[in-house]
């Protein structure tokens, strides 16, 4: 059957004549129609097992050649270990041998291996021990410095030694405290006692917190003359005691910067008016009769490193100070400074040498005890103009930093303690 041909105007004419379908549904809801049947043909089931099937492949191409040469290898492996074990009985001589060269080579090798090890393990162990002896010896050195309580020669290097006059926390005794501070050629001695005034922590020594003093000073280095100016609420004549440590702590700076006068000024006018002595302009330290003689002192009764505080007795030798301080001060709260079973004789054999000769009976022991009475020793030993002091017939050696085997010189200082930086 012909098919006829329409021409786009009979189709266009045939299309108006057909009947007008209108359809009264909302936009929206034929939209939502699409959208959904599109959406369920989307999620068929059948993708997934086609997915999974075609990773599956992909893996099987991708692992099979890794897999053959593994089973290649394997199949070589056994059959080069067949071969081996067949021709080994066939020669057995030359294996023999090479096996044998092998094994030595082994053993060489094991052997230089072990001597490696070895050294090694005796350069760590001797690094080990020179660090042992060393870290020992920092701590026998430490130990020591910290043991002793006084300023010595040796402890002078580059170094200016100050001393403070400091009242205990009960005003009874006026401890001599000293500390080191680095050498200033811009400044005197007095200029550093004066600066490092603030710095004493009084309190962290069990000590009164005495300084600085409530007053300004001005210093005639040429004529060794000091001014004390005090505002004119000063607390120095509160009452008798007030003024005597003053009076105390003066003689003390006095003694020991060398000065030879204090003048004494009350917001630049002359003169202080004290309570007790009443109006003075200048200050002159008593000279007491008698010697300087060191006891013990601990703060808060704690007995660990004791202050040496040295007391002024009238004594006629060397020898009644020593036997004076084996006795306890009560009535001034200071302890003796020689145990009581510590005996020995004492004797100026050349000028300003001293010898104490230990009895036999008299057990010396190498501790910090035995280290502070010596300490005290010497220092009241210099209150008698020695220099030097020679201790025979001990138990020991040596006694903290003390070598017993030669004079000991006399401290330059008592009671050394360490500013805060």
């Amino acid at each position: 059957m012909r098919k006829s041909k329409w021409s786009d105007e009979q189709l266009e004419e045939f299309l108006s004549q057909m009947p007008k379908i209108k359809d009264n549904r909302d936009p929206r809801e034929i939209y939502q129609n699409i959208e959904m049947k599109f959406g369920r043909q989307k999620q068929k089931t059948w993708i997934l097992p086609a997915a999974a099937a075609a990773a599956a492949l992909l893996l099987f191409f991708i692992l099979a050649p890794s897999l053959m040469n593994w089973q290649e290898s394997a199949d070589k492996s056994v059959e080069i270990k067949a071969d081996k074990s067949s021709s080994s009985a066939e020669s057995a001589g030359e294996n023999n041998t090479f096996e044998a060269n092998d094994d030595k080579a082994e053993l060489k090798a094991e052997e230089e291996i072990e001597e490696n090890k070895a050294e090694q393990f005796d350069d760590v162990s001797k690094n080990d021990a020179e660090k042992e002896s060393n870290d020992q010896l920092r701590m026998q050195s430490v130990a020591a410095d910290t043991s002793a309580t006084a300023v010595y020669e040796e402890d002078l290097a580059g170094k200016e030694v100050l001393t403070y006059a400091i009242p205990d926390q009960t005003a009874q005794n006026i401890v001599p405290v000293s500390v080191l501070v680095e050498e200033d050629p811009a400044k005197s001695k007095f200029d550093l006692f004066e600066e490092n005034m603030s710095k004493l922590t009084e309190k962290d020594w069990g000590l009164d917190d005495y300084y600085p003093l409530k007053a300004s000073f001005d210093y005639d280095e040429e004529n060794r003359t000091l001014t004390v100016d005090v505002p004119q609420n000063h607390p120095y004549s509160m009452s008798s005691t007030t003024e005597q440590l003053l009076e105390k702590v003066l003689g003390n700076v006095m003694h020991n910067l060398d000065i030879e006068k204090v003048n004494l000024t009350t917001e630049g006018h002359d003169g202080i008016e004290f309570s007790h002595f009443g109006y003075r302009e200048n200050f002159v330290p008593e000279q007491g009769a008698g010697n300087l003689i060191y006891y013990f002192l601990y703060p808060n009764g704690t007995e660990s490193k004791p202050f040496m505080v040295p007391l002024r007795e009238k004594l006629n030798s060397i020898k009644d100070a020593l036997k004076a301080m084996k006795e306890n001060r009560v009535e001034d709260n200071l302890q003796a400074s020689i145990p009581e079973d510590i005996n020995f004789e004492a004797e100026e054999i050349q000028e300003r040498k001293l010898l104490i000769r230990f009895e036999n009976e008299s057990e010396i022991i190498d501790n910090e005890p035995t280290l502070h009475a010596i300490e005290a020793i010497l220092l009241t030993a210099k209150e008698f103009n020695f220099e030097t002091v020679k201790l025979e017939n001990a138990d020991v050696n040596k006694i903290g930093n003390f070598d017993l085997s030669n004079e000991l010189k006399v401290p330059v200082a008592a009671n050394k303690r360490e500013l805060p930086n």
